[in-house]
């Protein structure tokens, strides 16, 4: 069971109406794979060290309701 983002409750990105930003896990290898978006670095961590190999945590945008998912993105300080 992966853990659960509550992806709707993630801050707005200021520059992308209907995108939330946070911290995506995802597949950075072929086929990629968007899992999903967290709140924080260390749940992200946990859900990908439990997908398993080749999945990795970036912080970035997130479009709610699809796997669209852009990364590069610095996380917020403090």
């Amino acid at each position: 069971m992966s853990i659960r983002s509550l992806a709707k409750n993630l801050p707005p990105d200021p520059d992308n109406d209907g995108w939330v930003l946070g911290w995506g896990v995802l597949r950075d290898r072929h086929p990629w794979h968007f899992v999903d978006v967290y709140a924080d670095q260390k749940t992200a961590k946990a859900e990908a060290e439990r997908r398993g190999v080749g999945y990795v945590v970036e912080f970035g945008s997130h479009r709610l309701g699809s796997d669209e998912f852009v990364c590069g993105r610095y996380p917020p300080e403090g």
